[in-house]
């Protein structure tokens, strides 16, 4: 594994094979309230607040450990599938080899990137996460690149499991409370309204 470089005097660097790195995370923030930890593959939390978590409360222990993880997948026309995250079984198999995908991160003060060569498809992958300064609003930015000299038909989709609740509830009423959760689609993506809050203070 090659040393974490610096790209220039901003504090911007890159480090390749990092999700081999344990506890490795970035953060990610807003000036208004909005916090998020990131992995190389793109584990970790979103959260405005202890009482209002985006995705699934994690320690520094189950950062790495949590499938429920931010994801992009790529199918081709014959079946081949691709995460651009490396979560997939086949990906994480890998990294106990000498097939390992090629990847490396790219990062700086609150941004976070993560370049991957897909080992079963001519495909190279970029995923940039950041969260505007003045929003509550975490953007993954993904670019797919074709190294084939043929074209590809692929097959995109974006999967990130939405927790939507208190961190609480990670422990109590996790069942109930994401039963209770009132959901629909929208043309721009997926609304989630937590129904009911259980406090066994009272």
């Amino acid at each position: 594994m090659k040393p974490l470089t610096f790209t220039n005097n901003k504090g911007d660097f890159k480090l390749s094979q990092a999700e081999n790195i344990s506890s490795l995370y970035f953060p990610l923030a807003s000036e208004v309230g909005l916090k998020s930890a990131v992995t190389p593959n793109l584990g970790g939390d979103s959260k405005i607040n202890q009482e209002t978590f985006l995705l699934e409360p994690v320690s520094v222990d189950n950062l790495h450990n949590n499938r429920s993880t931010r994801n992009f997948w790529v199918r081709d026309d014959q079946g081949n599938v691709y995460s651009a995250t490396g979560a997939s079984a086949q990906q994480e198999a890998l990294r106990f080899s000498n097939q390992e995908e090629e990847n490396t991160v790219k990062a700086g003060f609150m941004w976070h990137t993560v370049e991957r060569k897909a080992a079963n498809l001519p495909l190279k992958s970029t995923i940039t996460s950041f969260v505007p300064r003045d929003e509550n609003v975490e953007i993954m930015r993904v670019t797919l690149e074709n190294l084939s000299d043929k074209d590809q038909n692929l097959t995109a989709f974006g999967a990130i499991p939405i927790f939507g609740r208190s961190a609480d509830n990670i422990r109590d009423h996790r069942n109930v409370t994401s039963m209770l959760h009132r959901i629909s689609t929208t043309e721009d993506g997926v609304l989630v309204c937590p129904t009911m809050s259980f406090d066994e203070l009272i």
